[in-house]
């Protein structure tokens, strides 16, 4: 395991065993940024009741995208493990921006065949503003680090996996969002995979959120009455006021 594999679990010992899973990979262009940066999106989920585990994976240039994947999957494969060993009513996945695309990646998996789990455990995924095609970025000085070829870029993009995506997400929920300040590269991307998901009768959602750029779709997660948080605790069967009330009803 690479000195970078590491998990951050929020909730695991005050929720019930049974209680959903919420899954954060972050982005950065696969080359920057830490899940420690994100450990803000634990509050309001753990609030709402979710066990919330935070990702994280060895960024480029010490790995390149076929490494990457990798790892992220190593990841899914314990948490898989780790939810099956709770009894977790469900996993859901989510990812921004180049955590969006291993989020989806993830979606393409037959975790039977991965890690002898059924693949159905995954009940959902929140997709924010993210890269769903690799292609265009080969060319660009993004791709330095990630040295990725035409090859290797349609190998590890969504928008070429979606039928893998779709034969295993007939039972699933998968919400996508984007910022309407996001590039229009984005959201054009965004709007393709949903078209795609929409044909082929999975249960899928495409917001566009109001007001705010790429950062701040997923920055203000952290308030309770957020667009995207609202959808976070909605998909996943939660209600952060519910939460407060039972709080209240067992306090001694």
């Amino acid at each position: 395991m690479a000195d970078d594999q590491k998990l951050d679990i929020f909730g695991a010992n005050t929720l019930p065993r049974e209680s959903p899973i919420f899954v954060f990979i972050h982005g950065g262009y696969w080359q920057v940024m830490t899940k420690e940066d994100y450990s803000y999106i634990a509050l309001p989920l753990t609030k709402a009741g979710a066990v919330t585990i935070l990702m994280e994976y060895t960024r480029a240039p010490k790995a390149n995208m076929g490494t990457i994947v990798s790892e992220v999957k190593q990841g899914m494969s314990y948490i898989m493990n780790f939810a099956k060993r709770r009894e977790s009513c469900g996993v859901y996945l989510c990812g921004h921006s180049a955590g969006g695309q291993l989020a989806a990646i993830l979606l393409s998996v037959d975790w039977m065949a991965e890690c002898m789990i059924p693949s159905s455990l995954i009940k959902g995924a929140l997709l924010i503003s993210g890269i769903y095609d690799l292609r265009p970025l080969v060319p660009s000085s993004i791709n330095d680090p990630l040295k990725m070829t035409e090859a290797t870029a349609k190998e590890n993009s969504p928008i070429t996996v979606m039928k893998d995506i779709i034969k295993q997400s007939k039972s699933r929920r998968i919400e996508l969002v984007v910022a309407d300040e996001d590039p229009a590269e984005l959201r054009r991307q965004t709007d393709e995979t949903w078209q795609v998901l929409k044909h082929a009768g999975i249960s899928s959602n495409s917001t566009l959120i109001p007001g705010v750029d790429h950062f701040g779709v997923v920055e203000n997660i952290i308030q309770e009455s957020f667009q995207v948080t609202q959808i976070a605790i909605e998909m996943m069967g939660l209600n952060i006021g519910n939460i407060d009330k039972e709080l209240k009803n067992t306090a001694v």
